[in-house]
């Protein structure tokens, strides 16, 4: 029943919930207790040894073994089947080209958003629909908190103190989604995997940016409205490139494939209209966004500038419910989104 309570705590159950809220830096949400039997279950779901070093997590460069992320992944509320989930993704932030070590320690806002290819999304009840980066899902909250957990006690990623975030954003807490079947390929197919291999893709994203579209009838008007909010001056990507993540509903999408786009289509289209005029930034910001960015102006000065290093560069995933929504992604920009299969 819903608001129901719940039996009573013995003294023993609420002294451990509270250590395992004290012991070690969290993500200040209730942790579930990481007991022996809890973490045993865990590591029974992956044929990776406990002592298996999966890689060094910065900012604190130390190693992490699988029963390490067993225990995160218990403190976040994971069920068992969750885990290999859970590994695929820990290996990918720990990959060179994700640059951890930066995305951690930023005055940016940029955190890991996972998201969950093939077959196992399904079986696990990973949600790809209305709200699926919102409450009312454990297995996206609770995969993505694991990834966060690590980050923090693992990686040793404390606000204030290694973690230098300005602000943070809900994503800090939590950012996992599956990629809804549609009549495009997946976007684990478009970067090498098989279609029904399962799979997560791991991207270094700010905050979501809305774009509300309930008028457009047409593939080039919805593309407009797209690239129209992608060209702000303000975010990473504008000042100095890298990849974006845009996520398509599927109601966009229809628009998209009615007029005869196929994925490579609307990259090239996002890439050659997501552009921000240089009158845009202020005198100081555009001199900046000339010196990161030397080979936009090497022959001439362009008068807006793209916001992805070129069309392979914007990641495109479908989901979400019914709606006229896109959702845009910004990165950290210095990063490159890294995928890799769920073994098992």
């Amino acid at each position: 029943m819903p608001g129901a309570l719940l039996s009573e705590l013995s003294p023993g159950a609420e002294a451990a919930l509270e250590a395992a809220m004290e012991n070690g830096p969290g993500d200040g949400l209730p942790l579930v207790p990481p007991t022996r039997r809890a973490v045993d279950a865990m590591l029974a779901s992956v044929q990776e040894g406990s002592s298996h070093v999966l890689g060094m997590m910065a900012p604190g460069m130390v190693d992490v073994t699988v029963e390490d992320a067993a225990v995160c992944a218990v403190l976040a509320g994971c069920k068992p089947s969750y885990f290999p989930v859970v590994l695929a993704a820990l290996e990918a932030v720990m990959e060179p080209e994700f640059n951890f070590l930066a995305i951690q320690a930023t005055t940016e806002l940029a955190s890991p958003l996972v998201i969950v290819h093939g077959p196992i999304a399904e079986r696990l009840g990973v949600h790809s629909g209305s709200g699926c980066l919102g409450p009312g899902f454990r297995a996206n909250a609770a995969i993505g908190r694991a990834v966060r957990l690590a980050a923090v006690r693992l990686g040793l990623a404390v606000p204030g103190e290694t973690d230098m975030a300005t602000f943070g954003h809900g994503g800090k807490f939590s950012a996992c989604f599956a990629e809804a079947a549609s009549g495009w390929e997946p976007l684990h197919a478009a970067r090498g995997f098989r279609a029904e291999q399962s799979a997560v893709t791991v991207v270094a994203a700010d905050a979501p940016v809305n774009v509300n579209d309930y008028a457009s009838g047409s593939a080039e008007s919805v593309l407009r409205m797209i690239t129209a909010t992608m060209s702000y001056p303000g975010s990473n990507n504008a000042q100095g490139g890298g990849e974006v993540l845009v996520v398509i509903s599927p109601q966009h999408l229809g628009l998209l494939e009615a007029g005869g786009m196929s994925r490579e289509d609307a990259q090239r289209a996002l890439f050659e209209g997501a552009r921000v005029p240089l009158a845009s930034f202020s005198p100081e910001i555009a001199e900046r966004v000339r010196g990161r960015r030397p080979g936009l102006f090497a022959d001439s000065s362009p008068d807006a500038v793209p916001v992805a290093d070129g069309p392979e560069s914007i990641l495109l995933a479908v989901a979400g419910g019914p709606g006229s929504h896109t959702l845009f992604f910004p990165t950290y920009g210095e990063t490159r989104a890294v995928t890799k299969a769920v073994r098992g």
